[in-house]
């Protein structure tokens, strides 16, 4: 399948989106969970929890960085496909309650027919949210959200990227530093406007080669201390194969208590006021083993 197909199956305006959804939605319904074992429900519950995913994933995939950054999207399809697995036991004593009335009625198939009423409102579905969409793009060209304002990268956290960049030449770290190049750069806002806020966006031309893989966390970060001696990490994060976000977080070596404690005492990653230089850095790398240095 082309690079294009591939686009448009991620499209969920698209009709091979549609075609897709509904052939899965179909298809699992044919599929009896009371029947299954316990290997086979796993792998049942499993490809409902994927395929809400990717409904969630693709759905947000044209939403702006500065409406919802990447980690935020990741954190709604993570929450999408829990959502599915939490439900699933409900879900399948449904379908049950479904399949028996359809047998009491006298339908020689229900799994068939169940499965033609799943396609059809899947279809319904798609082309009711199409409707919608297409009724309100107007309204959202007016939107009270205005398109952020780029800027050029400022060199320190040019330098900083770069750093996180030179430490390997794997994980499309070469296709990356070419974006840098001629990258732009969207400042966010915090709590309060004047202070500094420990995360920037990246705009990248569209034409540039994109990296692989496409949605990941840059497996090299920065470690440092500029709170009492605590560690935090400097993270990039790539999008769709392009410089994603750059941001601090509290250091991955803390313990589940000790997140806790920061948070629930109010503490959040803006008391830091700048970019670290790079030489204040330790860079690790993820491997197996875990973080090593770089």
């Amino acid at each position: 399948m082309t690079e294009l197909n591939l686009s448009r199956v991620n499209d969920p305006e698209s009709v091979e989106n549609a075609a897709v959804l509904t052939a899965a939605v179909s298809g699992l319904t044919l599929i009896e969970p009371r029947r299954l074992g316990t290997g086979g429900r796993v792998v049942y519950r499993s490809a409902v929890a994927a395929l809400t995913g990717w409904v969630a994933w693709s759905g947000l995939r044209g939403t702006p960085e500065y409406m919802l950054p990447g980690p935020a999207k990741w954190g709604y399809v993570a929450a999408a496909s829990g959502l599915a697995l939490g439900l699933a036991e409900a879900d399948e004593k449904l379908d049950g309650v479904i399949h028996d009335a359809l047998v009491r009625a006298g339908v020689k198939r229900p799994r068939r027919l169940m499965a033609a009423g799943a396609a059809v409102l899947s279809v319904g579905a798609w082309w009711f949210a199409k409707k919608l969409d297409d009724g309100t793009a107007e309204e959202y060209e007016e939107d009270e959200f205005e398109e952020p304002e780029y800027v050029d990268v400022p060199e320190h956290v040019r330098a900083l990227t770069s750093a996180l960049l030179e430490r390997t030449e794997s994980f499309g770290a070469p296709e990356l530093r070419a974006q840098l190049a001629h990258a732009r750069a969207h400042l966010y806002i915090g709590e309060k406007e004047d202070e500094f806020y420990p995360g920037i966006g990246f705009e990248v031309p569209r034409e540039l080669p994109r990296a692989v893989p496409g949605d990941a966390n840059f497996p090299v970060i920065g470690r440092y201390r500029p709170i009492e001696g605590r560690t935090f990490d400097v993270r990039l994060y790539v999008q769709e194969g392009r410089l994603g976000t750059l941001d601090i977080q509290t250091g991955a070596d803390w313990s589940e208590d000790e997140n806790n404690a920061w948070y629930d005492a109010d503490r959040s990653t803006q008391e830091i006021t700048r970019w670290p230089r790079p030489d204040e850095l330790e860079f690790l790398i993820e491997t197996p083993a875990g973080l090593l240095p770089a």
